[in-house]
C-alpha cells in the first residue's frame, strides 16, 4: 500500500535562481542535487519539519508547467507572522490572508481557516494555510 508522498516537483526556468529562493528566502534545506548524464538536474529541498521533498526541475524552454498553479499547500503555525516575514524577504503574495468563515477561533477575525497565496520567481503558485 502507498505509505507517503516522497517528492512533489516544481518546474522552474532557472535552477540556480530557484535554489536561492527555496533555500535562502523560504528557508528550505537542500538535501540533494542530482545531475544526469544528459545534463538534466534536479535539486531536492525540504521545508522545515516536513517529510515530503520539493524537487526543483528545469525542463526544456517554454514548458507550460513552469509558472503554473502547483496545488501545493504549506502550513504555518502563525500565518500572519509568516506572511509578514516572507514579504520582508521579498516573497510576492498574489492573495493576502483570507479568513474562511467556518470553524472556531479565539477572536472573530481568526474564526475559521486562514490562507494566502504566494508565487516563486517563475510564478509557480502555492497556498499557505493555518
Amino acid at each position: 500500500m502507498i505509505s507517503r508522498l516522497q517528492v512533489a516537483t516544481v518546474f522552474v526556468s532557472d535552477i540556480d535562481n530557484a535554489i536561492r529562493f527555496y533555500s535562502e528566502t523560504l528557508g528550505f534545506d537542500v538535501v540533494a542535487d542530482w545531475r544526469g548524464e544528459d545534463g538534466d538536474r534536479m535539486v531536492f529541498t525540504l521545508p522545515p519539519g516536513a517529510e515530503t521533498e520539493i524537487g526543483l526541475y528545469c525542463p526544456s524552454p517554454n514548458d507550460p508547467r513552469v509558472g503554473a498553479a502547483t496545488g501545493m499547500v504549506f502550513t504555518a503555525d502563525d500565518i500572519r507572522a509568516t506572511v509578514a516575514e516572507l514579504k520582508e524577504r521579498g516573497v510576492e503574495f498574489v492573495e493576502d490572508i483570507v479568513v474562511h468563515d467556518y470553524g472556531e477561533g479565539d477572536k472573530p477575525e481568526d474564526a475559521g481557516d486562514l490562507d494566502a497565496e504566494f508565487v516563486d520567481p517563475d510564478g509557480n503558485r502555492f497556498r499557505l494555510h493555518s
